[in-house]
């Protein structure tokens, strides 16, 4: 199984939850448009979610946003958790290729800040990677080969590298 997140703009979470019941198992997370679930295939899931979003159906999903594992937090533990698990995703990132950090905050506000956690945990991987290779990783903002993901729901987070070429792929793959 695989965790994603689908950002929803349609008005009844609840509507969207049902309509994506047939190729996963979802839940409305409390926040606004965003539910969590799991699919057995992500290529299928994408496949499937892309077709609906046509005519006829419409189905309103914005983007979709692939998880490979969940973790609850404290706020002041958070970036020491994220160092600890992050670095098995480092290790899948090539001494050629640029990479990002992004991070979404949902709820959390004015306890932690995404562009803080981005900078801090960028600069933990950039380091990391820097020792394993000798040379400075190139960080690319606008369209890395790798980027890896923290979603946050709560005191809830998701961790992903995500490629670039699955995010040229699949057009859902988006990440704030």
């Amino acid at each position: 199984m695989v965790g994603v997140i689908v950002v929803y703009e349609g008005e009844n979470i609840t509507e969207g939850v049902y309509k994506l019941s047939d190729i996963g198992a979802f839940e409305a997370t409390g926040f606004r448009g965003v539910m969590r679930g799991k699919v057995e295939d992500l290529q299928e899931f994408l496949k499937k979610v892309e077709e609906r979003i046509q005519p006829p159906t419409f189905l309103p999903v914005k983007r979709i946003v692939p998880i490979e594992e969940w973790f609850y937090f404290s706020p002041e533990k958070f970036s020491d958790i994220v160092k600890e698990r992050i670095e098995k995703y480092a290790e899948r990132i090539e001494a050629h290729e640029s990479f990002c950090v992004r991070v979404e905050r949902r709820g959390m506000k004015g306890v932690l800040s995404s562009k803080d956690l981005e900078r801090e945990i960028g600069k933990y991987v950039f380091d990391l990677l820097k020792k394993r290779f000798g040379v400075e990783s190139k960080v690319d903002l606008e369209d890395p080969d790798k980027m890896i993901v923290i979603e946050m729901i709560g005191n809830l987070a998701g961790l992903a590298l995500i490629c670039k070429k699955d995010r040229k792929a699949f057009p859902l793959i988006r990440v704030k």
